[in-house]
């Protein structure tokens, strides 16, 4: 999509890095898989590039995906209302996905639930971006600041921590002998905040602020935003086809 397409038709190089994350996550997923049901043993340091490249990106995006739509256009003050409005119910309800699988991994896998994950994370992090979404450019540095903070509250652990502690960063050592899936607000809610000040730097009211050729022509591009577009469905459905298809293999095969 050419520079000066409105926003209604999407910024297609925010589905598409979405759709590349999403990609990423689910072939994480499955390298795991198969080292839980002991098909194969995992290469922790492919496993762990992968942790240090596919979450940011999801973060990051949120971010941008954020304040690309809020630059969208000039609102008034009831429209800047609703706007808020319908972004925190949006954030509320990610958060109550996160809630629902914190109780089918109870059921699942009860030595290692999920207390606060990705979609719990992601959720809060759209609800508190909405005081922060004019603050445009400083938002670097209330970004790099709360990054810090998490990683400072990385290394206080605590021995029984509560929810609270879990929600800001503080929690056990080797806090993944606990839980499966762990990105506290601090400092992934920092990395949120990058999101909005690199996507302030790009988007202005409906226009990016720099031409890209139109991606929408080639194929793979048209997948790649289609996946994009589905993230958060795709999230909720992959882990169970594929932990479910693998069982199956081990359990009959």
């Amino acid at each position: 999509m050419k520079s000066g397409k409105t926003l209604s038709k999407r910024f297609i190089e925010l589905d598409l890095l979405r759709g590349l994350a999403i990609i990423l996550m689910i072939f994480g997923h499955f390298l795991w898989d198969l080292d839980y049901f002991g098909l194969v043993p995992i290469n922790s340091a492919f496993y762990s590039l992968l942790q240090k490249i596919v979450p940011p990106m999801f973060f990051i995006i949120v971010g941008m995906s954020l304040i690309a739509s809020f630059n969208k256009k000039q609102r008034t003050v009831g429209e800047e209302k609703k706007y808020f409005e319908k972004m925190i119910i949006r954030g509320l309800k990610i958060f109550n996905l996160g809630m629902f699988l914190t109780i089918g991994s109870i059921i699942a896998i009860p030595g290692q639930p999920v207390y606060f994950g990705v979609l719990h994370c992601i959720g809060l992090s759209i609800v508190l971006s909405m005081i922060f979404l004019k603050y445009r450019v400083y938002n670097f540095i209330f970004g790099f600041s709360f990054v810090l903070i998490g990683l400072l509250f990385a290394g206080l652990h605590v021995s029984n921590p509560t929810i609270l502690h879990f929600v800001i960063g503080i929690h056990p050592p080797e806090v993944w002998r606990y839980t499966v899936d762990y990105f506290p607000l601090l400092p992934w809610f920092g990395i949120t905040l990058l999101g909005l000040a690199i996507g302030d730097m790009i988007y202005c009211e409906d226009k990016r602020r720099f031409k890209i050729p139109d991606l929408s022509k080639y194929k793979p591009a048209k997948i790649f935003s289609w996946i994009g577009r589905h993230s958060l469905e795709i999230y909720l459905i992959h882990q169970p086809i594929i932990a479910g298809a693998l069982y199956v293999f081990v359990r009959f095969m």
